[in-house]
């Protein structure tokens, strides 16, 4: 291990100093996806790179090793850096499709009675509720389907046996 040089792994896997393990463990696992060599056949650099992102996984998994890198290294990594830093714009949530469905998470039923809901212009072909696929019609009954046939097939096996019963016996 001489000679190595060794990276931040808080810059390697794009988290602040302060991040939390999920947070760690997120990050490693999104750069996992994306710089895996078995999605890249041929790719050295790809090997190399997943690598580096394991011995930075490797340092930030455990409690112990991630205390002792910090107390090593006590400038490497600050808390507005990475993914989770202040330089990244705040992100802000979408507004709702509908209201039917922003209403049906709310706190109080009060409130869902109160939300508008979709109305249905005339002539409108209404959304089916499930995406089940429709049932098959049943096939129509033929004489194999109905008792007949097998009392019928019944009579045949009887009547051979009888048949079989009877030969063997103007045999002897």
């Amino acid at each position: 291990m001489t000679g190595r040089r060794i990276l931040d792994p808080y810059a390697v896997l794009g988290v602040p100093r302060d991040a939390s393990p999920l947070q760690v463990a997120r990050a490693h696992r999104r750069l996992a996806k994306r710089h895996h060599p078995d999605l890249h056949e041929g790719a050295t650099e790809s090997a190399e790179r997943m690598r580096v992102i394991n011995e930075a996984w490797f340092i930030l998994s455990s409690p112990a090793r991630r205390f002792d890198y910090d107390r090593a290294h006590p400038a490497s990594g600050t808390p507005s850096s990475g993914h989770w830093g202040a330089s990244r714009a705040p992100i802000t949530p979408a507004s709702p499709s509908s209201t039917r469905t922003w209403a049906t998470w709310r706190a109080t039923a009060a409130e869902t009675r109160a939300a508008p809901r979709t109305v249905r212009r005339p002539g409108e072909v209404p959304i089916p509720r499930t995406r089940r696929p429709p049932r098959p019609e049943p096939a129509p009954a033929t004489f194999r389907d109905s008792g007949w046939a097998a009392i019928l097939a019944g009579a045949v096996i009887l009547f051979l046996l009888i048949g079989a019963i009877a030969v063997g016996r103007l045999a002897l």
